[in-house]
Formats: structure tokens, C-alpha cells, sequence
């Protein structure tokens, strides 16, 4: 079995760390040096193919990875290999992990961290916007549903007192009013069950069809229609 890290066998190295991205959005050097990584192209490539891209197999100089600590990194690689990312790490590390599986193409581990990071954020009417906002820049779709579900339950008058709408994007509302719809008990019309299914079933009934999990709601929904109507065509 290749073991992660084997400089004997490697063919290609990262040289992670160097800078940061600041709170504010500003680059800063990290305190701690850069860390040097070697990994097999191969791993990279079925697992993390936007990773696989930045590199070349058998070049001597390392590729700069920034923006991301060495720990994560090594969580990613670790994965890469076949490993399960320890539940306490995967816990604290959630939104880093989220991060960097998202740049770097690693689908199941980003669904992974998004679960646990669902499983653990705590979430009130000042940090809702900043949250699904995030949640929808980077397909979250259990995390925005989760957003959502809590904004759709609490108190209105609240919500009208304490929530910018303004700066909640406009395309959200539908996915708002498919979480009080549901949230009321009201059924879709024409038959269209898809519209008011929660996003973990998507997921499933997605990859049932050997189709691609990771997306917005309204993308796994047009992804299992398409393949529905292709099938009832073939058919």
C-alpha cells in the first residue's frame, strides 16, 4: 500500500502555508514557515483533480499552495489516500476543511465537513445573513437549507427587526418559501415532489442516478429532471 508522504515514491510537492487571508480580505504573512508535502499524482488525480491540475508529475520545484495551514492540507492529502478524517478534527477544522475540499475538487470531503459543520454551527438571527450568504456562494445546500429552515421557524417579528433582507441574494426567497412551505405542511402542486424535498434526499436520489451531488438545491433538482427526461426518452 503507497503510505501518504513517501519522498521514495512521491512524484510530486506542495510547499503550503506563507500567507493567509486576513478577516477583512487582506493578504498577510503567516508567522509559522511553509510546510513541504509530497504526494502521487495518481491519488490526486482520482480524488482531488483540481489539486492534480496545479501539478506536475516529476517537476523538482515544489507548488505553492497558500492560503490554506499545513494542517488542512494534511487532512486533505490524508484523505486522498483512503483515510477518515478523525471526528473531533473534522469538527474544529469544519469550515477550513470546507474551504479547501471546495478549491481543491475534493467533493465527498466537502459534503463531509458541510454535515458536521451543519451538526455544529450555532445560528441566531445576527449571524444568519453572513451564513447562508456564505452557504450559497459555495453550493452548500444542507447548510443554506439549515439556514433557512431557522430563519422560516423564528419569530417574525424578530426576523423583521433583526435581518437585513437587503443583503440576502433575491434567488434565495424561493428556497425561503419552499422551507415555510414545507414548514406548514403544504404539498407541491402538479405533482412536482421534487420542488419540496429537503436537499439530503436530492443527494440521494442524485446519486442513485450516478449523477454529481455537489450543488445548489435548484442544480440537483434540474440534474435528476434531465436524467428523467432522458430516461423516459430512451425509453
Amino acid at each position: 500500500m503507497i503510505s501518504v508522504g513517501n519522498e521514495e515514491t512521491a512524484d510530486v510537492k506542495f510547499e503550503v502555508g506563507g500567507t493567509a487571508e486576513s478577516a477583512k480580505g487582506r493578504r498577510k504573512r503567516a508567522k509559522t514557515p511553509t510546510t513541504i508535502f509530497h504526494a502521487h499524482h495518481i491519488f490526486l488525480r482520482l480524488n482531488a483533480p483540481a489539486l492534480a491540475d496545479m501539478c506536475k508529475p516529476g517537476d523538482d520545484s515544489p507548488t505553492a499552495i497558500s492560503n490554506v495551514r499545513p494542517e488542512i492540507f494534511k487532512h486533505l492529502l490524508y484523505y486522498c489516500y483512503g483515510g477518515k478524517i478523525d471526528k473531533d478534527d473534522l469538527q474544529s477544522d469544519a469550515k477550513d476543511i470546507i474551504e479547501a475540499a471546495d478549491r481543491f475538487g475534493i467533493v465527498s470531503l466537502k459534503l463531509e465537513a458541510e454535515a458536521c459543520y451543519v451538526d455544529t454551527v450555532e445560528l441566531t438571527l445576527d449571524n444568519i445573513v453572513e451564513l447562508v450568504t456564505y452557504a450559497d456562494s459555495k453550493n452548500l445546500a444542507l447548510l443554506k437549507e439549515h439556514c433557512l429552515d431557522y430563519l422560516s421557524s423564528a419569530n417574525k417579528i424578530e426576523v423583521a427587526k433583526k435581518v437585513s433582507f437587503d443583503d440576502i441574494p433575491s434567488h434565495l426567497m424561493r428556497d425561503l418559501m419552499v422551507s415555510l412551505a414545507r414548514r406548514e405542511g403544504e404539498g407541491s402542486s402538479e405533482g412536482d415532489t421534487l420542488s419540496t424535498m429537503r436537499v439530503s434526499q436530492l443527494r440521494h436520489l442524485a446519486h442513485e442516478k450516478g449523477l454529481t451531488v455537489d450543488g445548489s438545491r435548484e442544480m440537483l433538482i434540474d440534474a435528476i429532471k434531465e436524467s428523467e427526461e432522458g430516461d423516459e426518452t430512451e425509453s
